[in-house]
């Protein structure tokens, strides 16, 4: 019937009017304990019907959460008028690039769906990780740990004959503890987010995250603040991942591009070292980030930002592809059936090299590993500044003391021109938490063991 619904507005949109349909039923499950207390035990079910068209070169929107055929039409007639209205006044027509359509059907690669278990399972094992954290020791003052899962179910067509059904579950898991002596609190965290199913707990098994988290929040309370100013850094695939979408990925969205990003009139240029190949796709099975095809019909393919530090491409949508001239990526993406697709990444990664971990570090006299990321901010100039809530020492190539509140600035651009050593242990590891862009995403980064040049402050610094 839901299908039939999709197809019923494909098939009654006026002639020479472009049109995505798109069917989103959207499932959300979070479960989350604060200092011993059960907080959240939700479960979010909510479905409905999008409708874009195109009318003389300007975009008209319409959705609904009724899922019948009066609705539907109902809305198809309300994206035309919004879009006939709008294209009396626009001077900036848009005009879409061709793509070839896409067929059949997808569903992400979970061994063990979670729809397998009971919420209360989920429960069970928040209570147990919040247990085993502040049961670690004493000083542990506070914890906060949940788990959640989205499902989604999309159908998506559009004029050009794409007309697929898409489903997947994308589970997550964290926990963040709190150590306090005296006058000091730190604060220490980790997650994984997969898209797959409950086998995220035997990935990152729960008890013993708590048991890291615990125990890296206890050796923080002695330990010290970094050194500032100019340093080597290595970036575990994290913080790699971190870097490639916050403060370079933003700045190659062909919005952002035509809007005056660092990456404007890159293309063909070098931007980073030879050591450096840059990807976004959303190919990965497991990655937080995957997708097939994107919300406008497009597939998701793997797309070349950075081929050994020369800029290749932005990533597009389909219009503008049309602008620059070259194939849409597959990156239009909505969060919900509500909203219209934006261009958003996927899994944006550095290719793996070929050395091994203890490779990357030989060398270093002193330098500082950064192996979880945290928050902090970016722009679209490349410019930032990231919290690295797990770092330690690098003293003649050996890994040292952890370090307190360490951060590392700068342009990206010139932290990825510096790239001197790639390691082979590459893996996506950033996929716990969305990306926000006036909507949120699931996305996903990493990337091997990287060595690189950055400017290092901290609370002590």
């Amino acid at each position: 019937m839901i299908r039939d619904l999709v197809g019923r507005a494909v098939e009654k949109c006026p002639e020479g009017v472009h049109i995505e349909a798109r069917y989103h039923h959207h499932r959300n499950t979070q479960i989350r304990m604060d200092k011993g207390r059960l907080e959240r035990a939700n479960v979010d079910d909510f479905a409905g019907i999008g409708i874009r068209v195109l009318v003389d070169g300007a975009w008209g929107y319409a959705s609904t959460s009724k899922i019948d055929s009066s609705a539907v039409d109902e809305a198809l007639a309300d994206a035309v008028t919004a879009a006939r209205t709008l294209a009396k006044t626009k001077k900036d027509k848009i005009t879409l690039a061709p793509i070839k359509p896409v067929t059949g059907s997808f569903e992400s690669r979970g061994k063990d769906p979670f729809e397998n278990h009971r919420v209360e399972e989920a429960v069970g094992i928040v209570k147990e990780m919040d247990a085993r954290a502040r049961g670690h020791d004493k000083r542990i003052s506070g914890c906060l740990s949940w788990v959640s899962e989205g499902r989604s179910h999309k159908i998506i067509m559009n004029s050009d004959g794409t007309d697929v059904e898409l489903k997947d579950s994308r589970p997550m898991l964290f926990l963040r503890a709190i150590a306090a002596e005296g006058s000091k609190i730190v604060p220490a965290a980790a997650g994984v987010g997969i898209t797959g199913g409950w086998e995220i707990f035997k990935q990152k098994p729960p008890l013993e995250l708590a048991d890291r988290v615990a125990d890296f929040a206890l050796r923080l309370l002695d330990a010290p603040f970094p050194k500032g100013g100019k340093q080597t850094i290595v970036m575990e695939p994290g913080v790699v991942g971190l870097i490639a979408h916050e403060a370079i990925g933003h700045t190659v969205e062909a919005d952002f591009v035509m809007s005056g990003s660092a990456a404007k009139g890159k293309i063909g240029k070098k931007v980073a070292s030879d050591q450096v190949t840059l990807i976004d796709s959303g190919e990965q099975d497991y990655g937080a980030g995957w997708i097939p095809v994107d919300d406008a019909g497009v597939e998701a393919k793997k797309t070349v930002i950075i081929e050994k530090g020369m800029m290749r491409s932005y990533l597009h949508s389909r219009h503008s592809a049309h602008h620059f001239g070259v194939e849409p990526t597959g990156n239009e993406r909505a969060f919900e059936y509500d909203v219209e697709p934006l261009i958003r990444m996927r899994n944006t990664y550095l290719e793996p090299g070929n050395l091994s971990h203890e490779e990357v570090l030989e060398g270093i006299d002193f330098g500082y590993l950064c192996v979880e990321p945290g928050g902090g901010q970016a722009d679209s100039s490349a410019e930032f500044m990231f919290q690295i809530p797990e770092a330690y020492e690098i003293v003649k190539g050996e890994i040292g003391r952890p370090v307190r509140d360490l951060a590392v600035t700068g342009n990206a651009y010139d932290v990825l021109m510096s790239v001197d050593a790639v390691g082979r242990n590459w893996k996506l590891s950033m996929g716990a938490g969305y990306c926000g862009k006036g909507q949120l995403a699931k996305v996903d980064g990493g990337g091997g063991s990287t060595r690189a040049q950055a400017l290092v402050s901290g609370g002590g610094a």
